[in-house]
């Protein structure tokens, strides 16, 4: 890719999507380091649809799937494809079921009322708000 094309990218993608896929290779980055958080730390581990796994196999496992699904997520946005589309779609609906199930299945300590708000902010902004986005800005996708 030449840097005319570069930039005529980047101006397209624009601040906020720029800003989603970096958050979301963030995001990936930890799922790729579950295996080594949970060593450090019991209450860490990778979550699939409310549970929990604490097992090192499954994080092992299931870490790098969801970090490779968020790192083509990511590069997708960063490339302005036109095939990830149906991956935001997914991730939009998967992320808010998983908060859901999780805060339902878990009897935990409840957070914060300023926790709970950024939380949801960041999660549902991250994964309804980039489809959005995505889905409203299509023609601009290639």
């Amino acid at each position: 890719m030449s840097p005319v094309e570069s930039s005529s990218v980047a101006s397209q993608r624009g601040i906020f999507l720029t800003v989603m896929a970096v958050l979301l290779v963030v995001a990936a980055i930890s799922d790729f380091t579950k295996v080594f958080q949970h060593a450090h730390a019991d209450h860490l581990g990778l979550v699939i649809l409310g549970h929990k796994f604490t097992r090192r196999l499954a994080n092992v496992t299931l870490g790098p799937l969801f970090g490779l699904f968020l790192l083509s997520y990511a590069y997708g946005i960063w490339n302005m494809r036109a095939w990830v589309i149906p991956g935001a779609l997914l991730y939009a609906f998967y992320v808010p079921a998983n908060e859901v199930l999780f805060w339902s299945l878990h009897q935990l300590p409840p957070p914060t009322i300023s926790f709970i708000v950024f939380y949801l902010f960041v999660s549902l902004t991250t994964s309804i708000g980039t489809a959005l986005y995505l889905v409203f800005h299509q023609r601009e996708l290639q």
